[in-house]
């Protein structure tokens, strides 16, 4: 039987604030396998998304013209280690680019650029079981305000609160070629007292997402998968009155990742928005990541 072997482990999250409305973490096929003790990542990605829907917090399409898109990069460095038998990966991610081109209702609206919110997070694997190809781990986050904020500006990369997210992931290989992510998270947002031009309080209920992958794996150092993503929850309140912003999206993603060294692996994610309520409907999302081991 071939053995398939996973290359490249690492835990991708949504780093993106668009007028306020922030996704959970994000994880991508293979994230959840632990790479040995002493292993270093240095990571570059590039994501960009296309809107022009705009739907309220019922579901329902905006009237007139909508429109946003984005250019984000992410510089990541992860390092794993043992600490009481259990590996851990300690790891900082730091989110920078541009929001642009942006419509809601036809009204035009200002884009904005900089520096996103530094996030620390680190995986405690407690199953790490590569003989039997199975894998659990948990992820807490901190997000802090540290991102480029304006409280007048609509865009920002930085939301100006603080974030705590934890995240579990199991992975399961299963026959010779095939393996299976499941992902699942909850997100606690603390309040940006800057808001609405300065002198109004963001509230943020929490949010909650669930992630599906599964892989083929046609060798030992390339995979194919396909996803789904559900995410929900999120209302948001300005000054105590509803205003209209959720996190309910559901999303296909389809992936192709491959070693184009022994230490380096590229990996291509397109993905579409669906069923969403209070944001931006992207019509589509491409994801580019640049992964290299030291």
């Amino acid at each position: 039987m071939k053995k398939t072997t996973y290359a490249l482990p690492l835990t991708l999250f949504s780093l993106l604030s668009i007028t306020q409305q922030t996704q959970a973490a994000e994880a991508d096929p293979g994230d959840y396998i632990a790479a040995p003790p002493g292993t270093d990542l240095g990571l570059l990605y590039y994501q960009h998304s296309s809107a022009d829907t705009y739907r309220d917090a019922s579901g329902n399409k905006v009237d007139g013209s909508n429109r946003f898109r984005s250019d984000i990069g992410i510089l990541r460095y992860v390092h794993f280690m043992e600490v009481f038998g259990y590996t851990i990966d300690p790891q900082v991610v730091l989110p920078f680019g541009q929001l642009h081109d942006a419509k809601i209702g036809g009204q035009s609206i200002d884009g904005n650029s900089g520096i996103g919110d530094v996030q620390l997070t680190s995986t405690v694997w407690l199953v790490n079981n590569p003989q039997a190809r199975r894998w659990f781990g948990i992820s807490p986050f901190i997000v802090a305000p540290t991102g480029t904020y304006d409280k007048h500006e609509a865009f920002n990369l930085g939301e100006n609160r603080w974030k705590g997210i934890v995240q579990g992931g199991f992975v399961q290989g299963f026959g010779q070629y095939w393996s299976w992510d499941l992902i699942g998270d909850i997100t606690w947002y603390g309040k940006n007292t800057d808001a609405g031009g300065g002198d109004q309080t963001l509230k943020q209920d929490r949010s909650y997402q669930v992630i599906n992958w599964l892989s083929y794996h046609p060798t030992d150092t390339s995979h194919v998968s396909i996803g789904y993503s559900h995410t929900w929850g999120g209302a948001q309140q300005l000054d105590g009155v509803d205003n209209g912003t959720r996190t309910r999206v559901d999303q296909w993603r389809a992936l192709y990742a491959t070693n184009v060294t022994a230490k380096d692996q590229v990996q291509v994610t397109l993905a579409k928005d669906l069923n969403v309520r209070g944001g931006f409907e992207r019509d589509y999302q491409l994801n580019l990541r640049l992964a290299h081991v030291f």
